[in-house]
């Protein structure tokens, strides 16, 4: 737009309630912009929101409006996965319209394992042996191997928290080197003896991405967890 200036005075939009690393699936729904009411703004005044180049919303001021900001809805037909600007325009009537500072915010709607509720993880794989005799406390003297299977939506920066019986643990980042590849992870012996002997343990983990989409919980796999072993019975320590 011709005859726009760019005016110092005026704050960039804010988006609440969002992660600071950008806008995820569920965010997207109720998503809404925030200017803050401050001089040179005035009653009669008219807000102009832009997302890019496309008109979002307009507001006239009034001359007391509530909590000192104006929000306006964003809708989520306009979200696509990508980086993305965010600005407003004030219209002061007799003079040419002052644009704020663009806000530059990261748009990522795809939800790791998946936006579909009929879309799964794949269980934690174990060895076979393992799911199939149990795990005997008293043979464990290393942290336990396992795999996790690469999943729809892998992202660089995905975070994985695994569930081992009613206890909970944080892996690593996913790096930018293994997206696509399975995960190979270890579960500390400290946190398999804290949770102790549990006849129907379940095993499970889930997926939060960088700008806090979050996946389902992985179908539980079912173990064996015992103190000791018979000793007629010969002993299985897993190995990685």
């Amino acid at each position: 737009m011709s005859n726009v200036s760019q005016g110092p005075e005026l704050s960039p939009p804010i988006l609440p309630g969002i992660n600071a690393a950008g806008i995820g699936y569920h965010s997207a729904a109720r998503l809404r912009a925030r200017v803050p009411i401050q001089p040179p703004m005035e009653a009669g005044d008219l807000l102009t929101l832009f997302w890019g180049r496309r008109f979002v919303a307009a507001h006239s001021l009034q001359a007391h409006e509530p909590d000192g900001c104006i929000d306006l809805r964003i809708p989520a037909s306009l979200l696509h996965n990508g980086s993305h600007r965010l600005h407003y325009r004030l219209l002061k009537p007799g003079h040419h319209p002052l644009r704020s500072p663009e806000l530059q915010v990261l748009v990522k709607l795809d939800c790791p394992g998946g936006n579909s509720p009929h879309e799964h993880l794949q269980p934690l794989q174990l060895a076979g042996r393992l799911r199939r005799e149990g795990l005997f406390l008293h043979s464990l003297n290393n942290d336990l191997p396992c795999t996790l299977a690469p999943y729809r939506n892998m992202a660089e920066g995905d975070r994985i928290t695994l569930r081992w019986g009613d206890l909970r643990m944080d892996l690593p980042g996913v790096s930018k080197c293994q997206v696509g590849q399975p995960l190979q992870a270890r579960i500390p012996l400290t946190l398999i003896e804290e949770n102790g002997p549990d006849p129907h343990l379940e095993l499970s983990y889930c997926i939060l991405d960088r700008v806090g989409n979050r996946s389902q919980w992985a179908p539980a796999v079912h173990l064996r967890v015992f103190a000791g072993r018979a000793s007629s019975t010969s002993i299985y320590i897993p190995t990685s």
